[in-house]
């Protein structure tokens, strides 16, 4: 009977090191992925960036047509790409992780370029493309009602990507430049912002937003 004992305790050791093992080796494999998906959006907010600055002092210095759609179609998808991935990081390092929130603060910059690019699209080319500002929170009082405004909004985008622009903007990143929207935009709690002059902070379905689209 005893050698049995020792026997079993020999398995519920090697158990354990396989466990952790494996326990070792997923957690690597998962904040390798992360990494190399921060190193991407790394590599992606440069160019972006660079490529609305262009694109903007093309028009403004030198006359060029900014009406052309090639350059804003692709602009705006990598735009929309780089959010996505954003939001990867933040389920894998944390929504506190110091690199995360620096990327976040630069995406918000690029984002504002590119809002004002389109604003400049709407003026001189006639065009009506939507405009949403997505004030949300990452506090946990406030997810909730963020989540839920956010489901809402995804839907919305896929169906209308053509003619609209939507740009998330979390509310209480340290930084200056969101403390000036905050305040321009007098926002305390998660809130839609529709063509700058329609709010929403309470929506039970996308038609409620939908109908005020151009």
């Amino acid at each position: 009977m005893e050698a049995r004992k020792v026997q079993s305790k020999s398995r519920y050791l090697w158990a354990f090191i396989i466990g952790t093992a494996i326990f070792i080796l997923g957690f690597a494999f998962t904040n390798g992925i992360a990494y190399l998906e921060f190193q991407r959006i790394s590599s992606l907010q440069g160019p972006t960036s660079y490529q609305i600055f262009q694109d903007k002092l093309q028009y403004t210095l030198f006359d060029e047509d900014i009406c052309a759609e090639e350059s804003y179609l692709k602009i705006s998808k990598d735009l929309s790409y780089q959010g996505q991935i954003i939001g990867d990081l933040e389920t894998k390092l944390g929504k506190d992780n110091e690199n995360v929130l620096f990327r976040k603060k630069f995406y918000t910059l690029i984002q504002l370029e590119h809002l004002e690019f389109v604003k400049i699209i709407n003026e001189e080319c006639e065009k009506d493309i939507n405009i949403i500002l997505f004030f949300y929170s990452n506090k946990k009082e406030d997810l909730a009602d963020s989540e839920r405004l956010g489901d809402i909004l995804g839907p919305i985008y896929v169906r209308n990507k053509d003619n609209l622009v939507l740009y998330s903007i979390d509310l209480n990143l340290d930084s200056e430049i969101v403390k000036n929207l905050r305040e321009k935009y007098d926002v305390e709690d998660s809130v839609i912002i529709l063509n700058e002059n329609q709010r929403f902070t309470e929506i039970s379905n996308i038609n409620e937003i939908e109908t005020h689209l151009n």
